[in-house]
């Protein structure tokens, strides 16, 4: 278990503090706006968002609520940039109630815990599966194994990613105990622009990064490409991976518009084994290989407005592995093909009403082998099907001093192989100048997925796996946005989550092993966030969540979790960003075996990066993560990178050489 060392901390935490003091005495200028978007069904009257001019909020962009009382937390594209995270965990690690894990410095490793994202303890079933993952409200996971590859999610060149801290049973569906939804860049400005980054850093990790886009005569495209690549911070601890997407968007005419996003990743990350056992034969990797296409075409009638969104994915997957007890290698392939289509429509019968409804089909599975030496084991080849039409109403009541917006919804899922399920939601926004209450209720559950189907094949026991039920999810949660000073804004919630017949492996006796709904947990926390904005150079946030759990060993709940970060504007060339974050002991269990309960220490981190403007659109930057040199792990027997430095050069260019 990992121990920190007390002088780091404790100059970690005042370097923190004194920073968060000094902000009382800092005048501020701050732009409210809203960003509500018509995907997301947020109410003009939403509390407006904090706008700082030049330096973006620290960690994240901030906390929105929805039209039907659902918590939104946002990172934009200049937080990542801020943060210089290069994938989507390292994205995402510093958001109050967001848990990570991974082996790697470049690459994530899918084949186990290598690479997983975790919400208020839900997530370690596959890992992953319990949360959905999505590009523009379209699932992204693997079909065969129900959990997401990190390292087909780019975030090189995106608008925001969104995180749904609560269950979204209607207007997300299966496998939504949380949500992550990554919105492509979609706006591009008039004319042309690119923009080049090449870094390099401790460890030979090497970052090449090119975005090129425009819009011209109404027709709007981007391009970008990257490359990561590192030998780790232990021996077989490298990683790489490659990336290319692009989008395109038009529009047609006032009320009609189309766009298409594809992309094509391809990497591998190699496991490094515990440092307490010896090193295999074979050294395990897991390589990834993924295309995906999505087109929409979508319009706005005034009262009524919506979407068609068609998408395919197909990915390949070549996992070696070793074999201690046989002394052998083998490689698990699986090729995995996702496809099915998005429809939703808004229609508003009058100016306060809404009713939302939408239908959901999507094909899921594909085929899996272990070669060995010997021939190949275990095949399977199958495909699952979901159907899902659903509906949410909605109501805005002005009251004259506040305005109350309840709504309700339900969604019905028709699955090829387990049957029927109905899962409600209902959630009420309360609006007082620009401060809001909110609240909502919910019941989601996530089916097994074809990974049940693959394991009972290869334990004999046939089709047995049909009679497995859905995990399902009792949620309540209720919050305040208020802004309790011009330069101050709080955002804080309690919740509630109460998990039954979550799917767990049952060793023998008596054998063969199975999958049982026999898991129950519950999650009670509460979160508070605060925003702090200078006049147009400096802003400060600091957020902490805090989280009881029973049985107190639900796996990748830490107690308590805090983050601060500040970006601060020095001069008229100089940018500093900071973020610090504290993690508190968490237990670790891979629900898909046997073992014993494990946990992992807390650890203290402190990140930051300075740059220097050239030119208006020309920065060199350095970067350096893990300040204090702390030791921690994600899993016992792995630990991560002590503290590492970059270095790199960001080149813009624009047809109005700006």
């Amino acid at each position: 278990m990992m121990r920190l060392k007390g002088r780091k901390l404790a100059a970690g935490l005042v370097l923190f503090l004194l920073v968060s003091v000094g902000f009382g005495r800092i005048d501020e200028k701050s732009e409210e706006g809203s960003t509500s978007s018509k995907e997301s069904g947020e109410q003009p009257s939403a509390p407006p968002r904090f706008r700082v001019e030049v330096v973006a909020p620290p960690v994240r962009e901030g906390n929105t609520t929805d039209r039907y009382g659902s918590l939104i937390t946002s990172v934009s594209e200049a937080q990542i940039s801020d943060l210089n995270a290069q994938d989507l965990t390292s994205a995402l690690r510093r958001v109050p109630g967001v848990s990570i894990s991974r082996y790697n410095l470049i690459g994530a490793y899918g084949g186990a815990d290598g690479g997983a994202i975790y919400v208020r303890g839900h997530g370690s079933g596959r890992p992953g599966a319990e949360i959905s993952t999505m590009i523009d409200g379209v699932p992204r996971f693997v079909g065969v194994w129900t959990h997401p590859l990190i390292d087909t999610m780019s975030i090189d060149h995106i608008e925001r990613v969104e995180i749904y801290k609560s269950p979204q049973p209607v207007l997300m569906g299966n496998m939504s105990f949380a949500a992550v939804n990554i919105l492509p860049r979609i706006s591009q400005p008039e004319g042309f622009e690119a923009n080049y980054t090449g870094a390099y850093g401790e460890h030979d990790t090497w970052i090449q990064r090119m975005q090129f886009g425009g819009k011209k005569s109404g027709l709007r495209f981007g391009l970008n490409g990257s490359y990561r690549r590192s030998d780790g911070h232990r021996d077989n601890a490298g990683g790489q991976v490659w990336s290319v997407d692009g989008t395109l968007g038009a529009q047609l005419s006032e009320h009609w518009e189309i766009s298409a996003y594809l992309s094509h990743t391809d990497g591998w990350a190699d496991d490094p084994g515990s440092i307490h056992l010896p090193s295999p034969a074979v050294v395990p990797r897991f390589s990834t290989d993924d295309e995906f296409y999505l087109a929409a075409v979508s319009h706005d009638h005034g009262r009524w407005s919506g979407s068609l969104k068609l998408y395919y994915e197909n990915g390949l997957i070549d996992w070696l592995q070793w074999n201690t007890a046989q002394s052998d290698s083998f490689r698990t392939v699986t090729d995995y093909d996702n496809y099915g289509f998005r429809f939703r429509e808004r229609f508003r019968p009058w100016e306060e009403g809404e009713i939302l409804f939408g239908f959901d089909q999507d094909f899921y599975g594909g085929t899996a082998v272990e070669r060995w030496a010997a021939g190949s084991r275990n095949p399977i080849d199958l495909q699952f099907r979901n159907s899902a039409p659903y509906v949410m109403l909605s109501h805005g009541v002005d009251l004259g001093a506040f305005t109350l917006t309840p709504s309700a919804g339900v969604r019905f899922n028709s699955s090829r192989f387990f049957g029927k399920d109905w899962a409600p939601q209902a959630g009420l926004t309360v609006d007082r100048g620009k401060s809001r209450f909110y609240a909502n209720y919910s019941n989601s559950f996530n089916l097994p997925g074809v990974y049940a189907a693959s394991f009972y094949g290869s334990w004999g026991r046939g089709d047995q796996w049909k009679t497995l039920q859905p995990e399902r999810i009792n949620h309540l949660e209720a919050g305040l946005l208020h802004p309790l000073t011009r330069r101050t804004r709080l955002s804080w919630s309690v919740f509630h989550d109460r998990v039954k017949d979550a799917l767990r492996f049952v060793p023998p006796p008596p054998p063969p092993p199975k999958f049982a709904n026999v898991g129950d947990y519950r999650v009670t926390g509460t979160e508070l966030n605060l925003d702090f904005f200078a006049r147009d150079n400096l802003a400060v946030f600091t957020g902490a969540n805090f989280q009881s759990t029973s049985p107190a060993t639900v796996p990748h709940a830490p107690r308590w979790t805090w983050v601060s970060g500040l970006s601060y504007l020095i001069g008229a060339r100089w940018r500093l960003n900071a973020d610090a974050e504290w993690v508190d002991e968490q237990f670790l269990l891979n629900p898909r075996f046997a073992a014993n309960q494990v946990a992992v220490g807390p650890y203290f981190l402190l990140n930051a990066r300075i740059g220097y403007k050239l030119g208006r659109r020309y920065e060199v930057f350095a970067a350096a993560e893990n300040l204090t040199d702390t030791q921690y792990e994600f899993r016992p027997g792995y630990p991560m990178p002590r503290a590492t430095w970059m270095v790199g050069l960001n080149l813009g260019f624009s047809s109005e050489g700006n």
